[in-house]
């Protein structure tokens, strides 16, 4: 747990957020316009259950209603219960009485579902937006197109990516001192509006919410415009004017459903301020002040000269043979026909991945390790720390991803191309690049707003979280909890999915009779394996401990530096593809077209 290096500012700030309730003012001024309000969300909860389990009973029971659609059409409604439960009940409570209060932790509750629905819906409208552009624009191979496999993890990802988001911001809310301030003018709790209840400037925090509200509304919103319009272009082509009514007739509902939900919350969050007046001038003064440091000095062994030269050279030799390892399979998988499969694929994302992540890290450790001011300016401090986040979280995914591909292979060798095919890969990697961008945005944000006291000296080669948390003076308890919590999905979850996937590999390998047989099946999977071991061990280790030590930063270089390194040799190694590749390679005469 990070040390409370000045008292009296922990303690003020901790009385600033004493809030057990907060009272709900909706229109309590207006009882009339209540009691109508009443009535009318009544009838709408009503009518929002009955018509929703209608829906997911009816789609369940027939089995011509087994399709795409209504799949995501379930999805949906079962969306929809949970959301309007989540807030209607309350509402009207708090609507026919006088005491219009919900505790602090409901509140947070309440919230969490809230944003965590609302993500998901705005992932949910996006997918079903490529189902209607499959069903319109491919009928023949909609099925194809659309498997099963594909739908559930489309629908996963829309969940997944929901939660997340939602648990970051909760957070981040859950941080702001609120000075006693508890008149919500609203109806629920909501972002915007308690936003207005802090004490502080919270320009900041409504940044990052518009930034990350552009990813989770305007992100999909252009992948719907983008479907409609090739939809549009296939019903034009459509000679008959029933067969225009007809394919346009499959998408009216979604279009409608698309209007009325994107609308009201691109005005509600896409606001980078909410005009919040800081009911406290002195305490955003003096929670401005903690934060002021313009650079950061990182120690890393600097006691201890000879192996400062040692790591040097270490790293520069890890940072080169990472280069080089993965440069050469991102060029053999484009350049040989034979790799060009759904693990080479992943294979170059992962090598690309990796070029990204040490080049984050290793030239700046190198020269702050060959000099004697070993600093970093904040700003770079904090693209770093973005950087690496996002990169980390996206190998995360993209080692599960990775899985599920040798599960494919291993266990439905003679369907591996259709289940892998390529639309589904593009859609696999996507997620795990879109996944770890967003988580990074959040988790930064988070580090940016810690009052760091002048504290700058980070224990440490490079910017991360644990080391950072270190300087704040305030208890940052609260906050390790929540990269924790996140921790759990980022990491835990993947490895669950990893030994999910192993399982069922390990079960079909022992299935094969010959021993040649099971060696050169399970021989497609060690090298994975291996990787796998190495990311996610280390990973885990300075990652889910909800107290913030120091033990993490020789563990850090391993899996920013070393990992890296090697990944193209454990993958390259023993694999003949590879080695056939890249004999064929260089016998070509380098002025090949090839190499243009």
């Amino acid at each position: 747990m990070a040390e409370v290096t000045y008292g009296k500012a922990a303690w003020d700030e901790g009385n600033q957020s004493a809030v057990d309730e907060f009272i709900l003012l909706g229109v309590s001024d207006q009882p009339q316009l209540e009691l109508l309000l009443f009535l009318l969300i009544l009838i709408c909860y009503i009518v929002a259950l009955l018509g929703n389990v209608t829906i997911i009973v009816v789609s369940r029971l027939d089995p011509r209603l087994h399709t795409p659609m209504y799949f995501f059409l379930s999805n949906l409604s079962f969306l929809d219960l949970c959301y309007t439960t989540s807030l209607s009940p309350l509402l009207l409570v708090t609507l026919l009485s006088t005491r219009k209060s919900i505790s602090w932790a409901g509140c947070m509750v309440q919230l969490f579902i809230a944003l965590a629905l609302g993500s998901t819906e705005c992932m949910l409208l996006a997918v079903m937006a490529y189902d209607r552009y499959a069903a319109v624009c491919h009928p023949l191979r909609y099925m194809t197109i659309m498997s099963r496999p594909l739908c559930l993890l489309m629908a996963a990802c829309s969940w997944f990516s929901g939660m997340v988001n939602s648990l970051a911001q909760t957070v981040m809310t859950m941080q702001l001192p609120l000075c006693g301030q508890n008149h919500i003018d609203h109806f629920f709790c909501e972002q915007p509006a308690l936003f207005k209840l802090a004490c502080v400037d919270t320009s900041f925090i409504e940044t990052e919410v518009f930034s990350v509200s552009v990813f989770v509304l305007v992100v999909p919103v252009s992948l719907i415009l983008v479907s409609y319009s090739y939809i549009s272009a296939a019903v034009l082509r459509i000679r008959s004017a029933e067969g225009r009514r007809k394919a346009f007739s499959t998408c009216t509902s979604h279009l409608a459903v698309v209007f009325l939900f994107y609308g009201t919350g691109i005005y509600v969050y896409l606001q980078p301020q909410s005009r919040s007046e800081v009911t406290d001038g002195k305490a955003a003064q003096d929670v401005g002040n903690q934060s002021v440091v313009e650079e950061f000095i990182l120690l890393g062994v600097s006691d201890q000269p000879r192996l400062e030269l040692l790591l040097f050279v270490l790293i520069l030799i890890c940072y080169i043979v990472a280069l080089l390892g993965n440069v050469t399979i991102i060029v053999l998988s484009r350049l040989d026909p034979r790799l060009h499969t759904p693990m080479y694929f992943f294979l170059s994302n992962l090598s690309f991945l990796d070029i990204c992540y040490t080049t984050s890290v290793g030239p700046q450790v190198l020269v702050n390790l060959h000099s004697t001011h070993k600093s970093i300016s904040w700003a770079g401090c904090m693209v770093q720390l973005f950087i690496s986040l996002a990169l980390g979280s996206t190998e995360c995914m993209l080692l599960a991803v990775m899985a599920y591909d040798r599960y494919a292979a291993v266990c439905h060798p003679l369907r591996y191309m259709t289940i892998m095919s390529r639309l589904l890969c593009l859609l696999m990697a996507a997620c795990s690049w879109l996944s770890g961008m967003v988580n990074s945005l959040a988790q930064t944000v988070m580090t940016m707003q810690l009052p760091l006291c002048g504290q700058n000296h980070i224990d440490h080669f490079f910017c991360e979280e644990p080391a950072l948390f270190k300087l704040a003076c305030v208890d940052t308890s609260f906050m390790e909890t929540e990269v924790f919590s996140v921790s759990v999905f980022v990491l835990v979850v993947p490895v669950s999915l990893i030994l999910v996937s192993y399982g069922y590999i390990g079960a079909a390998v022992l299935r094969i009779r010959s021993a040649e047989g099971r060696h050169k099946a399970f021989n497609t999977c060690a090298s994975h394996l291996a990787v796998v071991s190495l990311f996610y061990g280390t990973g885990i280790y300075v990652y889910l401990q909800p107290q913030s030590r120091g033990q993490g930063k020789i563990i850090s270089l391993f899996y920013t530096l070393v990992t890296p390194m090697l990944n193209p040799l454990i993958y390259t190694l023993r694999n003949k593809e590879v080695h056939r590749a890249l004999w064929k390679v260089l016998g070509r005469n380098p002025t090949s077209k090839a190499w243009g």
